[in-house]
């Protein structure tokens, strides 16, 4: 019977490893394809043209995939999202939310700037709108909720959150920002790597990805 369980976990790590390659590979073609399109098609010199080619991108590259994933495992989205423990998913995702935004508020006042300073633009629906939903689904939905059917949930989480700062590296390279960012000790590499971490803490412990796209949600409203 633990021999039986073992081949299917062994069956869906790989299944969530291979699904990691696809995503990278893929994600830098879109890359590729939006710098091609940028100077033939006019719309895509646009700021809702960009917004929604990415969308486009996203919901091909990186939610049916992870729907698929999900189903895999034998979970359905509703259960991952957790809407029965939306309670519970709030108050995790507040809390670490606005813990976050304080972090936000005392490293901005040390640097003399205003705490809140959005423009509701494409950009700015994109990043603090959906991306959160799109992202919490595909690395907290599907890649650790599948890891932690193998591996205890630190290091399920941990390797999440690698791979979470990995889908960032091909936008980075593409806008010329690569090496800046990576070395860069806050708002960079390392940052985004802590935040996958908090972000899959969230959604562990509020059992809710719900919780976690929350907090991610209130994270890119206070950097907008």
């Amino acid at each position: 019977m633990q021999a039986g369980r073992f081949r299917n976990w062994l069956s869906l790590t790989a299944w969530t490893y291979f699904y990691v390659v696809f995503l990278y590979g893929t994600w830098i073609v879109a890359w590729l394809l939006e710098r091609a399109l940028g100077h033939r098609v006019g719309w895509m010199t646009t700021s809702g043209g960009q917004a929604a080619y990415w969308l486009v991108m996203k919901l091909l590259l990186w939610i049916a995939p992870a729907l698929i994933l999900i189903r895999l495992s034998g979970r359905r989205l509703s259960e991952v999202l957790g809407l029965r423990r939306l309670r519970l998913a709030l108050m995790w995702g507040t809390g670490v939310g606005l813990c976050l935004g304080a972090v936000v508020w005392i490293q901005r006042s040390a640097a003399h700037q205003p705490l809140f300073h959005p423009v509701l633009n494409w950009p700015f629906l994109s990043g603090v709108c959906v991306a959160p939903i799109i992202e919490e689904i595909t690395f907290r939905g599907a890649i650790l909720g599948n890891l932690m059917r193998r591996h205890r949930f630190a290091v399920a989480n941990t390797v999440t959150a690698f791979l979470f700062l990995g889908s960032h590296l091909p936008g980075w390279y593409f806008q010329g920002r690569l090496f800046s960012l990576l070395t860069r000790p806050l708002g960079g590499g390392l940052s985004i790597f802590l935040l996958g971490w908090v972000f899959g803490l969230v959604a562990h412990k509020s059992k809710s990805v719900a919780g976690s796209t929350w907090t991610h949600f209130l994270n890119n409203f206070f950097n907008a």
